[in-house]
């Protein structure tokens, strides 16, 4: 798969279960629920990097041991998912 179709799956994903506002999940936990096993060690490297690139609609969460992320609103994830040929889950568009 190439980079960017993992990163419209993953924020496409994470549409679809509303991962916004007070609900959060691990990263390890939004890479093994969206992509296949030899995709995760990549897919988990390019979430990272998008947490950390201030375009991208992801954003880490909390403190801790556990490094959670977020959406930053639906929107943000529709606007990305549109600009970036991705596919919005139905009812968000």
């Amino acid at each position: 798969m190439e980079d960017k179709e993992i990163r419209n799956r993953i924020v496409r994903k994470m549409l679809r279960n509303q991962v916004v506002g007070g609900h959060k999940k691990q990263i390890d936990t939004v890479v093994n629920m969206t992509l296949p096993s030899h995709e995760q060690g990549h897919g988990r490297d390019l979430l990272e990097d998008m947490v950390s690139d201030p375009d991208a609609p992801i954003e880490g969460y909390g403190g801790g041991h556990r490094q959670n992320v977020r959406l930053t609103s639906v929107e943000d994830a529709v606007d990305y998912l549109k600009s970036n040929d991705g596919d919005v889950p139905f009812g968000f568009d």
